[in-house]
């Protein structure tokens, strides 16, 4: 396995270890990308991506899921209510933690249920065993129909499996609420994006593309899911169509927002009772 802390432009196609700031400010175009594309070429080639709060606790829960060995190591736990670095009180706290990521006892707490109720999980637990388990793994290769460079960062790979694994936190995991979730984001998408990639950048074909969705929530509701072949298919679809566009903008360097045209405006029906 290469292991790397920046990411040179010609990359060559693989599976690497790269810490996760390096993976998103290196080359290649993601999955998020091609989504945000899709939805608005401008805002995707502006955009400036931000870690959220939500985003920070969901790298505790991928760290306490998927790898839980390392959690006391990476993340400290602190009573503190605000965490203002002006103050004696945080202080004291950066040099009890030396060096580790302070986060809420409340939220550390939560991320700890999550992963028991993960692991307890019969396929879940299966699927997250430490043996033969590689955690977050970044890999690139190279479109054939259009030549860009493409990139994916996996949470799980089970080669032994022939599995990739994508955990998701979520308020709800039953099936048809996180089908909506689905849709809503595209996970879709992003199942199609992944199997390819693994496929052309680590030699060995992925059989399924698994999600793990874990309800944020007590009881910490579990469900496993897997994509039908023809939401793939449709997926694979409007990928190829986002990548070619994608591919023009790049060498046009046009990147189209809103209308350019003088556009009626229709209210929508609640607007009128």
């Amino acid at each position: 396995m290469n292991a790397l802390h920046t990411v040179p432009a010609d990359i060559a196609p693989g599976v690497y270890e790269i810490d996760a700031e390096a993976y998103h400010a290196g080359p290649g175009a993601s999955v998020s990308m091609l989504r945000a594309f899709a939805d608005s070429p401008a805002r995707m080639r502006f955009g400036i991506r931000r870690e959220t709060a939500t985003q920070r606790f969901g790298t505790l829960i991928h760290c306490a899921v998927l790898e839980p060995d390392t959690l006391d190591a990476r993340f400290c736990a602190t009573d503190l209510e605000r965490f203002d670095s002006r103050t004696a009180a945080y202080k004291a706290e950066a040099e009890r933690a030396d060096g580790r990521e302070l986060v809420k006892r409340a939220e550390f707490d939560e991320a700890c249920r999550i992963r028991d109720a993960a692991h307890a999980h019969p396929i879940a637990g299966e699927l997250l065993a430490p043996a033969g388990l590689l955690v977050e793994r970044s890999f690139y290769w190279t479109c054939p129909e259009t030549g860009l460079l493409l990139r994916g960062r996996a949470d799980g790979l089970r080669p032994d499996m022939r599995v990739i694994v994508d955990l998701k936190s979520t308020t709800d995991a039953s099936p048809r609420e996180f089908a909506r979730s689905a849709a809503e984001y595209r996970y879709h998408w992003q199942a199609a994006h992944y199997c390819d990639g693994v496929a052309a950048a680590a030699g060995w074909e992925p059989e399924a593309f698994i999600f793990i969705a874990v309800e944020k929530a007590a009881p910490f509701l579990v469900g496993v899911y897997e994509l039908d072949a023809i939401d793939m298919d449709k997926a694979r679809e409007r990928l190829s169509d986002t990548k070619a566009a994608f591919a023009e903008s790049l060498l046009n360097d046009v990147w189209p927002g809103h209308s350019a045209s003088l556009e009626r405006l229709d209210l929508p029906e609640w607007a009128h009772r």
